[in-house]
């Protein structure tokens, strides 16, 4: 009888997250988006993990230059679900994923749309 009450509880307390761990992700997701409003494509890349900024790099194009191109808007931060080391905030109508990185944040996927029953659509990802 005691285990559907366990189940229950974890249930409840997925995506809690303390409230440093939150304001760590909203201060990163927010970051970006600022360094892509002031045009700043090193900067914005410098906030996600390595292998995210890599994926921008094709050619003679840099993440520098990419990151700019792709009319990342951002907007009012929703509420921020944590996973042990992971985090999802929406940021208007654009989601963005991030991981523990070192004492903060990096993000690990942004510009990402759900869609029915299938993986995020996402502009920039791992």
């Amino acid at each position: 009888m005691a285990l559907p009450v366990v189940v229950v509880c974890a249930g409840l307390c997925a995506g809690c997250g303390t409230g440093s761990e939150k304001d760590g992700v909203r201060a990163a997701a927010n970051a970006l988006f600022r360094d892509v409003r002031n045009g700043d494509g090193h900067a914005a890349c410098t906030r996600l993990v390595p292998r995210a900024a890599s994926t921008l790099e094709t050619g003679d194009t840099r993440c520098e230059q990419q990151i700019l191109r792709l009319g990342l808007k951002g907007g009012p931060l929703g509420p921020v679900e944590v996973w042990a080391d992971q985090a999802r905030v929406r940021a208007g109508t654009d989601t963005v994923f991030l991981t523990r990185w070192g004492s903060g944040w990096r993000v690990t996927a942004v510009g990402c749309e759900p869609r029915d029953d299938r993986p995020y659509d996402c502009d920039v990802s791992t």
